[in-house]
């Protein structure tokens, strides 16, 4: 059974990892197409990287949680779920502001 654990638990990180990267590319595209069409004008900064800080925090914790099997009580891992999330959250939401044009 913990065996299973794990495969379920590093298969989930790895499918949050995947949308994180796939939100990073989209970042990225956003920033090159605005200076592409918009030469002229201020550039559009997304701090497309800053969102591989919440990646590796993301894989160090699913890292530990299946070295340890267990998905909660590790604090390390505990932590670094915590700082990825409030990371992922915030350049999410600047990002998301940064596309709609600053508009509620």
């Amino acid at each position: 059974m913990s065996t299973l654990l794990n495969v379920l638990t590093l298969y989930s990180w790895i499918a949050v990892s995947a949308m994180i990267w796939v939100l990073i590319r989209i970042a990225r595209f956003y920033q090159v197409k605005h200076a592409e069409l918009y030469s002229g004008t201020p550039k559009h900064r997304t701090y497309y990287a800053l969102f591989g800080v919440p990646l590796l925090l993301f894989c160090f914790a699913a890292g530990r949680y299946v070295w340890y099997g267990d998905l909660a009580g590790d604090l390390p891992g505990d932590l670094a779920l915590a700082a990825g999330g409030v990371v992922l959250s915030v350049s999410s939401y600047c990002l998301y502001r940064l596309m709609t044009g600053r508009r509620n």
